[in-house]
């Protein structure tokens, strides 16, 4: 339920050199990479940090192995060739060396994650091929890129973009681009724009509207910020006590409370609720007990999913048909089962 993919942005003539000269042998390293340590995550992930000196340099070298090494799947994308595009797994995206942005920020996860490094994949909308100024309103998560803790602070990396992007025949054209290595978040929220806004990273988030219309709306927002508006830092340190379900439920809830006009967003928090209280049924209920609380978790699952069922409804393209035929499916398994136990209570 979590998937996401985007086109990369246009290719053009800029590319951001902002750090150029500044991880000379830690990239080095990581693009002269032997063939035979890339086909399993953890191998290639501790060949990438052997000459590292810190933190960054390890998600420095992942990074560049990402970027110079995975091509983006625009056939998958184009297609939705769901057997493709599903195949973002770190290990997939291996075998595959292609992937949607969903596989980049997989596979850079899990690498932080083996070598002890916090990193979240982090969905939410892009200003990919095709965007216009005040010509798109954004209706669902397109795109997934990363945050990583380092030195204390998080930090936005996306290496699908890092990699290069596709030109106006669409097709890809592999470029590596510095700009979206630790590039800062004033500069990050020009094109990407998470759903749960702490993931901006900003004292005060850049509202939807002024993501809409542009740069110089961005920037206009930006310049406008003269206190404090929020902790972000506070708010994600909240989200990560949570356990998963409850986590999840939250930045539906805050996604959609940003940008109500993406109604997949709350739908699919639900969705990840219903299906949690569902896991917690017993599969064998053996006392009448048992089935009075299965069914009470049945009721309570029903509801969230009706409630999903209600919000995907009001998606009138095709984006939400995959969540559209899971939910159907799902209410009409919850109700059978939730008949079945009550016509056993009602004996």
């Amino acid at each position: 339920m979590k998937l996401l993919l985007s086109l990369l942005f246009v290719v053009s003539g800029f590319f951001y050199d902002g750090f150029a000269n500044s991880y000379d042998k830690i990239d080095t390293h990581a693009r002269n990479t032997p063939e035979k340590f890339t086909k399993d995550v953890k191998v290639l992930t501790h060949y990438l940090i052997k000459p590292a000196k810190n933190d960054q340099e390890k998600v420095r070298s992942f990074y560049i192995w990402l970027a110079e090494n995975i091509a983006y799947d625009v056939q998958a994308y184009r297609s939705f060739d769901a057997a493709k595009i599903g195949q973002t797994k770190p290990n997939d995206v291996l075998r595959r060396k292609k992937a949607v942005c969903q596989g980049y920020a997989e596979l850079f996860q899990e690498m932080c994650r083996l070598v002890g490094i916090k990193s979240y994949v982090i969905p939410g909308y892009s200003k990919g091929f095709g965007y216009q100024p005040d010509n798109r309103t954004f209706t669902y998560a397109d795109h997934a890129w990363n945050a990583v803790f380092l030195n204390g602070e998080w930090r936005l990396v996306d290496a699908t973009w890092g990699s290069g992007g596709v030109n106006n025949q669409m097709k890809y054209v592999q470029q590596f681009n510095e700009k979206y290595f630790l590039t800062s978040p004033q500069v990050f929220v020009q094109d990407h724009m998470p759903l749960q806004p702490a993931w901006q990273l900003l004292d005060c988030p850049v509202s939807m509207k002024a993501f809409a219309k542009g740069d110089e709306a961005i920037v206009a927002a930006l310049a406008g910020q003269t206190k404090k508006c929020t902790d972000y830092q506070q708010k994600i340190s909240e989200i990560e006590k949570l356990p998963a379900h409850e986590r999840a439920l939250l930045n539906a809830t805050d996604a959609h409370a940003f940008n109500p006009a993406n109604h997949q967003a709350m739908a699919r928090g639900y969705i990840d609720y219903a299906s949690y209280i569902m896991k917690s049924i017993k599969p064998e209920m053996r006392s009448l007990e048992e089935i009075k609380e299965g069914a009470a978790l049945q009721e309570s699952a029903l509801v969230y999913l009706k409630k999903a069922n209600t919000l995907l409804a009001k998606v009138k393209d095709h984006s939400a048909d995959l969540e559209k035929e899971i939910v159907e499916k799902n209410i009409q398994l919850s109700e059978k089962n939730l008949a079945g136990m009550k016509k056993y209570l009602n004996r």
